[in-house]
Parts: C-alpha cells; sequence; structure tokens
C-alpha cells in the first residue's frame, strides 16, 4: 500500500491468529521497521522506562505470560514468523513494551519460535475447571 504524497510503500504482513483472527504487521522496507501490534508486546514494570530492549533474558520476564495467554496457536505464529525472517529488519516495534533492534530482533523471533502458545502452552494447573 502506498502512503502518503511521495507514496511511500508499506508491506502488510500477515498474522492472523497472532492474536486477532483478522491480524497484521505493517512493515515499511525503506526504515526497515516492522510494526507487530501484540506480537512482542510486554508488561513492564513502571520502572523501567527504557525505549529500547537492553537485556533481552530479562525482557522475556515481561513478555512470557501475555504471549502464552494471548497467542492462541503455534501455528499461526510460526506462520507469521516464517514470513517476517524474510524481511530486513532493523527494529520490531510491539504496541506496547520496548523496542526490539539490531540483534535483538532476531533473539526475539528465536525465542517466540521455542515458546509454546495456545491450550498447549498452558499449564493445566491454570486452566479454570
Amino acid at each position: 500500500m502506498a502512503i502518503g504524497t511521495k507514496g511511500r510503500l508499506l508491506t502488510a504482513v500477515p498474522a492472523h491468529y497472532c492474536h486477532a483472527s483478522g491480524n497484521y504487521s505493517v512493515y515499511d522496507p525503506h526504515a526497515r521497521i516492522l510494526f507487530s501490534g501484540d506480537i512482542g508486546a510486554a508488561l513492564m514494570p513502571d520502572d523501567e522506562t527504557s525505549l529500547f530492549v537492553e537485556d533481552f533474558d530479562r525482557h522475556v520476564a515481561y513478555m512470557r505470560g501475555f504471549h502464552q495467554r494471548w497467542m492462541p496457536s503455534n501455528e499461526a505464529k510460526n506462520r507469521w514468523i516464517r514470513r517476517v525472517r524474510k524481511l530486513d529488519i532493523d527494529m520490531l516495534c510491539p504496541q506496547h513494551g520496548a523496542i526490539f533492534r539490531g540483534e535483538q530482533v532476531g533473539r526475539f523471533l528465536d525465542w517466540f519460535e521455542a515458546l509454546e502458545v495456545g491450550l498447549d502452552g498452558v499449564p493445566a494447573d491454570a486452566i479454570a475447571r
């Protein structure tokens, strides 16, 4: 899709069922930025004010629960990851939490790919009986 008077092209990347059925991420190939919506979102504590992910291993604690609860399908998640790995991305910008840049983009994709989501990724004691 072309945006603005200069016709900058943006690409809509299907992210269906990551966390909503009709979800898309938006990629700007000129800036090499992927606006990922809720993918990569983090529920960060009030005292965590960094714009960028500085310590990936620590940041995982802010992402894990959200992704396991709100990403309903491993197959949908993995389809999105396969699409995104083909893009040249400098920054992955979720709508909540910090921005992944440089090598953190690949670390996030690796982490997300390994994460079990949906009911298969939820401990049995977390499911209401």
